[in-house]
């Protein structure tokens, strides 16, 4: 996924979470300044404010789920995070997070690290049965650079529920048998985190869902969150296709098993910004350095991405989605979580994105004025795609906007487009149709692979430059 946006939310909301009373006193102590001035605390609060709602209105209406929730937090705020979010939804309603769980897993492997209980450079050989890999190290694992596929080899192929029945002995069976990429400098790998799970629980002999309550979830008052059907709070359907879909549950939980309510979350997102004093505070800064380089604008932390000044990490599962985005230098973050499938992740990521960089994340949605938008446009989008397809990434990255050929070089857009092209085969036809919009114009450019369709969001300055590039999910409701 890859999105560029521009453009600031204006106007004044309540930025409170509709339906639900979440208590002021749920902020961490860290959020509260003392000597923090009277205006500065006020307008951070508007800052939270104004973020959460327009995260919210965003994707309000964008998926086939029922439950939409948004906290933003800014440090020394006054009153802890805003809230938004789905009327009537209950403040305990529990999302599962996804990937957002290995952030978690990393602050775990740093904890036992501080500890003395392992160091991030011991080979896995030394927990597991890993026969020839048994050299990949714990910290190769935890940035993504072990060279370990995507999946196990072995990994059972069940869409309804796939990681259940996947245990350590098949995970050890997998380790085994696996080809690594030569040379692989960030290959993302959720079987890699499977077995640094695993190998944390074999590390300090408890589960992981015990050593998550211990040196996370507890520290932090999560009180709802949890493994699976372990946590607190009220357990949320998930959608996938407009229908209800059901759990995923994960015998080694490492990679995506957590599930958690927004105002646990906003907790997350609060030791995030401003890491607590002591031995946890420590960890969870040891995994927000930077660890390997993915490319010209991208680095990799102990499971989180830090690009373009942000620290960040998405996750989706078989119906739901979350994103979570950290800038320590503003110190503003802002976490989005969703009950409808993985898919529905480039909206929800762009829109945080978006929000926490300080432009208006509503732009990132597609919206109809019901005003086709004349043929120039139409050739416009098409010499994107033209640029697109026949590898033109230079060509492709002219046509952005100035302000963000800065950010995204044509390496990057290559890198992006070709895992698109991976997903969807070879493509076919392409369409193209262009609507008038406030201040320029949207397109939507599908493309037909032979295995898959792939849509594409521009939008254009009303001088013909572009402004925002995501990808559409299945998922999206599309206005036109």
């Amino acid at each position: 996924m890859f999105f560029i946006a521009e453009g600031r939310c204006e106007g004044s909301v309540t930025g409170r979470f509709r339906g639900a009373n979440f208590p002021r006193k749920q902020a961490m102590a860290a959020w509260h300044g003392g000597d923090t001035g009277e205006a500065v605390a006020s307008g951070l609060m508007e800052w939270g404010s104004e973020r959460a709602q327009a995260v919210f209105e965003a994707l309000d209406g964008a998926f086939t789920g029922d439950g939409i929730v948004v906290a933003a937090a800014a440090v020394d705020s006054g009153s802890g995070p805003a809230f938004a979010g789905t009327e009537g939804l209950s403040e305990d309603a529990r999302f599962e997070i996804g990937s957002i769980t290995k952030t978690m897993t990393a602050a775990l492997l740093a904890s036992l690290a501080g500890d003395g209980a392992l160091a991030l450079d011991d080979e896995i050989g030394r927990w597991l049965d890993a026969g020839p890999n048994g050299n990949i190290t714990l910290e190769q694992l935890a940035t993504h650079t072990s060279g370990l596929p995507r999946l196990a080899p072995n990994q059972p192929t069940d869409e309804a529920n796939p990681y259940r029945d996947f245990t350590a002995g098949l995970a050890e069976e997998g380790l085994r048998t696996a080809t690594r990429a030569p040379d692989a400098a960030h290959l993302y790998s959720n079987f890699g985190y499977q077995l640094l799970g695993l190998a944390l629980e074999r590390a300090s002999g408890r589960r992981y869902q015990d050593l998550l309550a211990q040196r996370l979830l507890g520290p932090l008052g999560m009180t709802r969150s949890g493994v699976g059907a372990g946590g607190g709070g009220t357990r949320l359907t998930g959608h996938a296709g407009g229908k209800p879909a059901g759990h995923w549950d994960a015998a080694l939980p490492g990679p995506g098993g957590v599930e958690a309510t927004i105002g646990d979350l906003a907790r997350y997102v609060a030791s995030c910004l401003a890491p607590p004093e002591g031995p946890l505070g420590t960890a969870i800064r040891l995994c927000q350095q930077p660890h390997v380089r993915i490319d010209g604008q991208r680095a990799g932390g102990l499971a989180w991405i830090i690009t373009d000044g942000l620290l960040f990490h998405d996750g989706g599962t078989g119906g739901f989605s979350a994103s979570m985005a950290i800038d320590q230098a503003t110190g503003h973050g802002v976490a989005a979580l969703v009950n409808t499938h993985g898919s529905a992740a480039p909206l929800l990521s762009a829109a945080v994105m978006t929000a926490v960089k300080g432009s208006d994340p509503r732009q990132a949605r597609l919206r109809d004025t019901g005003e086709t938008a004349g043929p120039e446009w139409d050739e416009r989008a098409g010499a994107l795609a033209g640029a697109l397809l026949d590898g033109d990434y230079a060509g492709a990255r002219q046509m952005l906007h100035p302000q963000f050929q800065s950010t995204l070089t044509a390496e990057r857009l290559g890198q992006v487009w070709q895992l698109a092209l991976d997903q969807i085969g070879d493509p076919g036809p392409v369409s193209v149709s262009c609507r008038s919009q406030p201040g320029g114009v949207a397109a939507v450019v599908t493309f037909a692979g032979s295995r898959d369709r792939l849509s594409l969001l521009i939008r254009f300055t009303a001088s013909g430059q572009i402004a925002m590039l995501r990808f559409i999910s299945p998922e999206e409701v599309l206005p036109w």
